[in-house]
């Protein structure tokens, strides 16, 4: 592996001494705000994508390369490292604010999707914090390090933004004026018309949902709101309009079931359309047609294929177009999908895909990305599919329907992503795009664990249909992909390709947090809640274990017993042993060992980390066994050094030479890219530019 504290430098493009010197050493001192935005030369163009859950074995060993050919082409025709190391855990909060800020996380302050509140002593040890805010940030991203440098970045549904960080672990070491000079200096930078950054993850303002007979009122029977709707005869519909209305998180909304002619449905008159809007109106509505899906065992395929060919537009051709929303704070747009209706409309499956509040740093571009896009759509919708509300999985017995309908799902929401990318970067024309994709994750946690031949219930002929289905997913991931090498390339620009952490399956759970109480670390009140005042040590996520220290709001361990309680809490997991007879706790970390291999702990991180034999999966669930059999799920949060936790970093472009250089963690990607472009590395990057090796000679 790269050494991360090695000085190495390789300019793509002429850079000033000043900025030289900066980048060579990486000196804590040298910061942004010692130069000019005359000082920053311009670089080449750059696109930084974060695939999540991409690793490149797992990718090989379960992909075809006709399946995912662009991921392949850069795999083997790009510049890239033997493998890339995530946070600590391995989870997407921390590892992309490590990407964003080239810090892991006792330094960047993101640390899991659950952690603890800071300052401490204004809270408890209890008091949790989502890791995707913006407030638990404590390092400077790279956007930041645009608007500081005068150099147009822009980030594209990327974490922890668009607020400005805290630095709350600056004021945790006692240094409050830091802070709020960091503060202030950061909010400025994203009051300029440099900084452009989108985040729509925030705030969901109505979730996915599969809508029937039941999930309406109906209103053509003499019921609330009965014969007040406008323009129903224009319909022109042979069967009589069926009205009904639902309530969103955007308020309510009124639909109608009617037919087309009947040389339209292939039959006799029918109901095969909705139309729907925000009032009782046909005026101004929008509608969807009940069109079969084009497939089941391996369904979508030509959708996708059809995509390719057309630049990704024949994607989730079915969709309604949107219908724009006024909401609190901002604009929705809905769209829906009829995917089935009785000849009489009784009966109806429609698809609502979830509204979400695209934020911004600035309004004008908040503005223009919603009149481009029209309605970004963060995930697809398997928590539909998985509850069955598309129709039996292939797991449940059923024949593909509801992964052919979950897969339009998928394909709008990859539309919508490519929409926004498209927009950003030729509109705003930044030097550095930082963007993001999920899907993998997504489909990874759902189906991956299908395919593992150590999973007690493994089944061969369950497993190849499951497979055929994620690779369509896949397909849809290296749609994302091409299309921004794409981008790239036709403005003869940089595209980097990284990950956020790995896939392991697991069908067993251990719950650290009962192992704390079998050793009388952890104690419950009559309510099942954690008493903190009898209380050493606590999980407050499946991660890390955490003292409760005497600087904790309630807590009650000094500082000279902290060692004796992690000792305890070390005993007390190590000691466990599965239905095997083997140890579930395989190894154990504290910060005093790895925080400098790994940036563990900080103040908002834990006391004690751990790594678990394989099937194994980590919850803070307080009751139960400590060791219990679950349902089959693929996750990740395990240590970053195990094979299956690494992800990928890669490079194509203008200066960087083909091949594979030595493995690298995730906390040079930001300092490599900032060189690329011609930034200085953000300022409290801990990783050093892996950029000479990206550039340099091949053996």
């Amino acid at each position: 592996m790269i050494d991360p504290a090695a000085p190495r430098f390789r300019s793509v493009s002429p850079l000033p001494w000043v900025l030289l010197g900066c980048l060579a050493v990486m000196l804590p001192g040298c910061e942004p705000a010692d130069l000019t935005p005359d000082d920053v030369e311009a670089g080449p163009r750059a696109i930084v994508v974060a695939v999540d859950a991409l690793n490149e074995e797992i990718a090989r060993s379960t992909l075809e390369p006709e399946e995912i050919p662009a991921i392949y082409g850069l795999l083997e025709g790009a510049t890239c490292a033997e493998h890339a190391e995530p946070a600590f855990p391995s989870v997407t909060p921390a590892s992309l604010a490590t990407l964003w800020t080239g810090a892991y996380s006792d330094v960047s302050g993101a640390g899991a999707g659950q952690q603890h509140r800071l300052p401490r002593a204004e809270h408890t040890v209890l008091d949790r914090i989502s890791g995707f805010d913006h407030r638990v940030l404590s390092a400077e991203p790279l956007w930041i390090t645009g608007g500081l440098n005068g150099v147009p970045v822009a980030g594209h549904h990327v974490t922890q933004a668009p607020g400005t960080p805290a630095f709350l672990r600056l004021q945790e070491e006692g240094d409050q004026a830091g802070a709020r000079d960091r503060r202030e200096e950061a909010a400025g930078a994203m009051a300029d018309e440099m900084v452009s950054v989108m985040n729509g993850y925030n705030i969901m303002v109505d979730p996915h949902r599969a809508i029937g007979p039941d999930d309406v009122t109906f209103t053509d029977s003499g019921e609330e709101g009965a014969g007040q709707w406008e323009g129903l005869e224009t319909l022109e519909s042979p069967v009589p309009p069926r009205t009904f209305w639902w309530e969103t998180g955007a308020g309510r909304i009124h639909g109608v079931l009617y037919g087309g002619a009947e040389e339209d449905t292939g039959s006799g008159p029918a109901y095969d359309r909705v139309l729907v809007n925000t009032r009782q109106a046909v005026e101004d509505g929008v509608e969807a047609r009940a069109v079969p899906v084009e497939g089941q065992v391996e369904p979508g395929a030509g959708s996708i294929d059809e995509a390719v060919d057309s630049d990704w537009r024949g994607l989730a051709p079915h969709v309604s177009p949107a219908l724009e929303i006024p909401v609190d704070g901002g604009t929705v747009h809905l769209r829906v999908r009829l995917f089935d209706v009785s000849a009489d409309g009784e009966d109806f499956l429609l698809y609502q895909p979830s509204m979400h509040i695209a934020e911004s740093n600035r309004s004008a571009l908040r503005e223009g990305y919603e009149e481009a896009v029209r309605g970004w759509i963060g995930n697809s919708a398997f928590a539909l599919y998985r509850d069955g509300a598309l129709g039996p999985t292939l797991a449940e017995g059923g024949d593909g329907l509801a992964e052919a309908r979950y897969l339009e799902t998928a394909e709008l929401m990859t539309r919508q992503f490519m929409r926004g990318s498209e927009w950003i970067w030729r509109e705003l024309e930044p030097r550095l795009l930082l963007d993001y994709f999920p899907l993998s994750d997504a489909v990874d946690h759902e189906l991956l664990g299908y395919l593992d031949p150590e999973w007690p219930d493994y089944e061969p002929e369950l497993a190849s249909r499951i497979r055929d289905v994620r690779a369509q997913v896949w397909r849809l991931v290296d749609l994302r992909v091409a299309h921004l090498r794409a981008l790239a390339e036709e403005a003869d620009a940089g595209l980097f390709i990284a990950g956020d952490h790995g896939m392991r399956a697991s069908w067993l759970q251990f719950r650290p947090n009962v192992a704390l109480a079998n050793a009388g670390l952890l104690a419950l009140d009559e309510d099942g809640e954690v008493d903190l005042s009898r209380t050493r040590a606590v999980a407050i996520n499946g991660y890390w274990i955490t003292v409760n220290r005497d600087v904790w709001q309630g807590g009650i361990v000094p500082e000279a017993e902290v060692g004796d309680v992690v000792a305890e809490a070390r005993q007390a997991v190590q000691g466990l042993l599965g239905p095997d007879g083997e140890m579930v706790v395989t190894r154990t970390f504290t910060p005093e060992e790895y925080q400098s291999r790994f940036g563990i702990g900080g103040p908002a991180g834990g006391d004690l980390y751990w790594a678990t034999a394989p099937g194994y999966r980590s919850s803070w669930v307080r009751t139960g066994s400590a060791v219990e059999p679950v349902s089959i799920w693929a996750g990740h949060g395990f240590p970053p050094d195990e094979p299956d936790m690494h992800t990928v970093f890669c490079g194509v472009g203008p200066g960087l030479e083909p091949g594979r250089f030595p493995a690298v963690g995730l906390n040079v990607v930001a300092p490599t890219v900032a060189e690329y472009v011609g930034l200085p590395a953000p300022r409290d990057a801990t990783g050093r530019s892996a950029l000479d090796a990206m550039a340099g000679p091949r053996d």
